[in-house]
């Protein structure tokens, strides 16, 4: 017999929105794992003390949260979906009769009340504090990397920087923009001026800037030939646990880069408590700056340099082949012609050696000296610390950071297919800057409740497999101190008789 659902409503449903909610679903894990209760004790001098009740910040900013894990980039949507949601009610704390905030609530504390705070900061550091006190991070060994991600901005908002001029230039200009009456070209075609303005136009970052957001940079991956406005962020990874220990944005530049991966390997140390002895990076952080720096903070790079020093053309003699005069600081060539020191190159931060080309032009080995006018030798101001880096690839560490270097690439893949991080969805700097925190640290809790939960079948399994291999090794303790019990008494047994 078929059978008909009755579509008759109820008028009064007696439920608990907890009962609703699987056991192991990720909010009521992060519910049972995490806590959330700092976040009144961060935000409470930023409010005042008399006047109408707020909306809850812990409300608010689990709000956030739930609109980073599943990957809700409008907050629009997001209070739609926590106004339809049971299990996001229970999550933020608002009962089936509780009015949801509405989405302006969140824009006006972002640019009002929280604005030139730190909270978005202080917040993420909790949560790294707490992965700490639980055991979680061992900090000894870190991996550090960059992705850029697209602005919420496009070329049609670039616009000249504006520059002071003379007042004689000024009208020069104005002449050239405003010709006479009798020069107008009335038969050109027409086209639409507000499309796009720049069309055929070179666009660089020391010409241009976007109006819409001021703080995005034109890039473009080295190995795509798509250029976008965009922005770099960077994670500071542990390796044992893939805890994201620092997380911000800069402008796409590799010593932007660079300088933000030692500011966070920096603040791991003096915020965190934490004691890092290598830092894995690809070849994009191999600079002798960086290089020496990590030194600099007892930390040893695990950074992939390339030895070019000996590496010329066929033919060419190479570095080796002169010898170094430390009291006169100078090279002398096979030959026994002098190359004096020149200084340091501005860009690639050499010590440049250059030798006379009256002497090359005259010498009979020219040919397999140099293909210029005179020979030059150049090396690295940081070369000791580079020769560091060179002997730490060797070691089977520096292997071991490189694998666990690629893991880092899993938390930028995983921000940007679930988490909205493949385009910005705010502007300028101070607030792209909130948009990285908080997807850094919706990572570390998805991260922190996987590790502590036992939860689920694997994570049962995963725990009993643990107990039984400490179980398996007490015996095998006991099994071998047994052992060596019986060969002592054997032995005593053979020296007495």
């Amino acid at each position: 017999m078929i059978g008909e659902k009755s579509k008759e409503e109820r008028l009064f449903y007696y439920l608990r929105p907890e009962e609703l909610i699987p056991e192991d679903h990720i909010l009521r894990l992060i519910h049972q794992q995490v806590d959330f209760s700092f976040i009144r004790s961060k935000v409470e001098p930023l409010y005042s003390r008399t006047g109408r009740p707020s909306v809850d910040p812990e409300v608010m900013m689990r709000m956030l949260l739930v609109g980073y894990l599943f990957g809700i980039t409008s907050e629009r949507r997001l209070c739609d979906e926590v106004q339809m949601h049971v299990g996001y009610r229970w999550f933020v704390g608002l009962s089936l009769q509780d009015k949801v905030p509405d989405h302006s609530t969140f824009s006006k504390n972002r640019h009002g009340r929280f604005k030139e705070t730190a909270l978005y900061q202080q917040m993420f550091d909790e949560i790294v504090r707490q992965c700490v006190e639980k055991g979680l991070v061992s900090g000894k060994h870190l991996t550090v990397d960059s992705t850029l991600v697209k602005a919420n901005a496009s070329f049609r908002t670039m616009e000249p920087i504006v520059v002071k001029l003379h007042p004689r230039q000024y009208l020069e200009q104005i002449e050239k923009e405003n010709p006479p009456e009798g020069d107008k070209k009335d038969d050109e075609p027409w086209e639409p001026k507000g499309d796009l303005p720049y069309r055929g136009a070179k666009l660089s970052n020391q010409t241009h800037r976007s109006r819409v957001d001021c703080d995005a940079r034109i890039t473009r991956k080295s190995n795509f030939s798509e250029t976008y406005l965009g922005y770099s962020v960077s994670y500071l990874m542990d390796n044992r646990s893939r805890i994201i220990l620092g997380a911000d944005q800069n402008r796409p530049s590799r010593r932007a880069d660079a300088e933000t991966a030692l500011a966070l390997t920096r603040k791991a140390r003096w915020v965190y408590k934490l004691e890092p002895k290598t830092v894995g990076a690809d070849k994009g952080y191999a600079t002798g700056q960086f290089v020496h720096e990590l030194l600099g903070e007892k930390v040893l790079p695990h950074v992939p340099v390339m030895d070019t020093r000996g590496q010329h053309e066929q033919g060419i003699y190479s570095l080796e082949r002169f010898r170094y005069d430390a009291e006169q600081n100078r090279f002398i060539c096979p030959q026994g012609k002098t190359l004096r020191y020149w200084g340091i190159h501005k860009h690639s931060k050499q010590h440049v050696y250059r030798a006379s080309p009256r002497d090359c032009g005259q010498c009979p080995v020219k040919r397999q000296c140099t293909r210029a006018s005179y020979r030059s030798l150049s090396y690295h101001i940081y070369e000791s610390s580079l020769q560091v880096a060179r002997k730490l690839s060797k070691t089977p560490g520096y292997r071991i950071s490189q694998m666990m270097r690629k893991r880092v690439e899993e938390l930028f893949g995983e921000a940007k297919e679930f988490m909205g991080l493949r385009r910005m969805k705010f502007r300028r700097a101070v607030y792209v800057r909130e948009q990285v925190l908080l997807t850094a640290m919706a990572q570390n809790i998805k991260r922190m409740v996987r590790l502590l939960s036992t939860r689920g079948p694997k994570a049962r399994l995963s725990a009993m497999t643990v107990a039984y291999n400490g179980i398996f090794e007490r015996v095998h303790q006991m099994l071998r101190w047994f052992c060596s019990l019986c060969r002592g008494q054997s032995t005593l047994v053979l020296h007495t008789t």
